[in-house]
C-alpha cells in the first residue's frame, strides 16, 4: 500500500515541478527570475523558515508552486517553512528541493509491516496507532466473503464465526492476498479474540508465508480474553524466527497505551532483553519485566542472587506473598489480566491466574501461558517460587 501510495506521489510531484526543475537552470535567464520571489518584498507576513524535522506533503508542493505563479493559495502561507536553501527567498530551487524530499521519504521502504484483520475497527485503531508510532508499512486482511453482523453474533451457535472457530481445520479465503514479506524484518499482527483464540482467517494468513525468519509482533484486541491462547497457537501453527510477547488491548486503548507498549518492545529497549525466571513446582515460567522503577529494581536484586518467596492462595483470583525488601511504589488503578505480576503495597509481589482490578505497580506479565495452565501449575493453597534473571 505504501509503495503504490509513493508511486502516485512520484508522478504527482514530477509534474508538478518538472517544468520548473528542468528550467531554473540559469541564474540570469528570464525565466528563471519570474518565479523568484523575496519574501521580505512580497509580504511582511510571510517569513524564511526552516524546520528540519517538517514533513513535506504534495500539499505543500502546490502551494508554493502557486506563490511561485502569483496564483492564489487555498491556505495562510505565514510562518511556512518553504525556504529550503536558507537564502530568505522562495524559488525554484525550493520548489525542487521539496519534491525531492517527499519522493525521497515516500520511496523510502519500511523493514517493519502491521499487518491486521478488524471487524469492526477496534483492531484497526490501534494499528493505525502502531503505523504512526513505527513509520511502518500496512496491509490489511480481509476475507474474499466478508463477516456480516449476523455472521458474528455470538449467541447464534450456528453464525459463521462459531462454526469456524470450533473447526481448527478450517481457512477462509483471504480477499488479494500481499504478494510477499520477504523485505521485511519485523512484523506486527493484529486481529481480535474470537472465542479466547484468533480468528481463523489469521491462521489462513499465516500458512501463506514464510515466517521462519521474521520477528513476529502479535497484537490483539477483546473485551476480556487475553491473548496467551492465541500467541501459543501462532508459535505451533508454522516456523517463526522469533516471536516476541504481545499485547491484548481493550476498546478504550488510546495512542499512549500503545506507545507505551511499542518502547517496552525489545526492539526499542535493551533492556527489556532481560528476562524474570520463575521457577515452581518443578517447572520455570519466564516473564518480561514492566517498564517501572519497581521492575528494575527488583531487577537489580536479582542480578546478586535468586530470591525465593512463599506465596499464599487469595481470593480465588491470585498468589500474594511478601518480598524480602521493598520496592518503589508507583501505584495506579489497575484491571489485572491472568499471567500479570504485580507489587502490592510496596514489598508484596502477586501472581495473577484470573483478573482484579485493584491499584497494583506492575512488575511483569508471564509470557506464553494460559490462564489454565497458571491455574493448573499453582494448584491450590500456598507455593513456593523462585526467582532469578534469565
Amino acid at each position: 500500500m505504501k509503495r503504490l501510495i509513493s508511486s502516485i506521489i512520484t508522478a504527482i510531484t514530477v509534474m508538478l515541478t518538472a517544468t520548473s526543475c528542468g528550467n531554473y537552470t540559469d541564474s540570469n535567464n528570464t525565466q528563471a527570475e519570474n518565479p523568484a520571489h523575496s519574501l521580505t518584498n512580497l509580504s511582511a507576513d510571510v517569513k524564511a523558515s526552516v524546520a528540519s524535522d517538517y514533513k513535506y506533503t504534495i500539499q505543500d508542493v502546490i502551494n508554493l508552486q502557486d506563490f511561485l505563479l502569483l496564483r492564489p493559495t487555498e491556505e495562510d502561507l505565514t510562518g511556512k517553512p518553504y525556504d529550503l536553501t536558507g537564502d530568505n527567498r522562495w524559488d525554484v530551487f525550493d520548489l525542487c528541493l521539496m519534491r525531492r524530499e517527499i519522493v525521497d521519504h515516500m520511496n523510502a521502504q519500511s523493514d517493519t509491516l502491521v499487518i491486521y484483520f478488524s471487524r469492526t475497527g477496534n483492531t484497526e485503531k490501534i494499528a493505525e496507532y502502531l503505523i504512526e508510532l513505527t513509520d511502518a508499512d500496512s496491509y490489511v486482511i480481509e476475507a474474499a466473503m466478508p463477516y456480516s453482523d449476523a455472521d458474528i453474533k455470538y449467541q447464534d451457535d450456528n453464525c459463521r464465526a462459531n462454526k469456524e472457530q470450533n473447526d481448527k481445520t478450517v481457512r477462509p479465503e483471504i480477499a488479494n492476498p500481499i504478494d510477499s514479506i520477504d523485505s521485511y524484518d519485523t512484523i506486527f499482527l493484529g486481529y481480535p479474540i474470537w472465542w479466547g483464540q484468533e480468528p481463523r482467517i489469521i491462521d489462513t494468513f499465516l500458512e501463506s508465508y514464510d515466517f521462519s525468519d521474521k520477528t513476529v509482533i502479535p497484537f490483539c484486541t477483546s473485551g476480556s480474553s487475553g491473548i496467551a491462547a492465541s500467541e501459543k497457537n501462532i508459535a505451533e501453527l508454522v516456523p517463526i524466527g522469533n516471536q516476541i510477547e504481545g499485547r491484548r488491548f481493550p476498546a478504550s486503548a488510546t495512542k499512549d497505551d500503545v506507545k507505551e507498549w511499542v518502547e517496552m518492545l525489545p526492539l526499542n529497549n535493551e533492556q527489556s532483553e532481560v528476562k524474570l525466571l520463575i521457577s515452581v513446582n518443578g517447572q520455570e515460567l519466564t516473564a518480561s519485566f514492566a517498564d517501572s522503577t519497581a521492575a528494575k529494581e527488583l531487577a537489580e536484586k536479582l542480578k546478586a542472587e535468586p530470591v525465593t518467596v512463599t506465596l499464599n492462595e487469595y481470593g480465588g483470583f491470585e498468589k500474594v506473598g511478601k518480598l524480602p525488601w521493598s520496592l518503589t511504589r508507583t501505584d495506579a488503578s489497575t484491571e489485572t489480566e491472568p499471567c500479570d505480576i504485580m507489587l502490592y503495597q510496596g514489598n508484596q509481589m502477586t501472581i495473577f491466574y484470573n483478573s482484579n482490578s485493584w491499584s497494583y505497580t506492575k512488575l511483569g506479565h508471564i509470557e506464553n501461558t494460559t490462564q489454565e495452565e497458571l491455574k493448573a501449575l499453582f494448584g491450590e493453597g500456598d507455593i513456593t517460587v523462585t526467582l532469578s534473571l534469565k
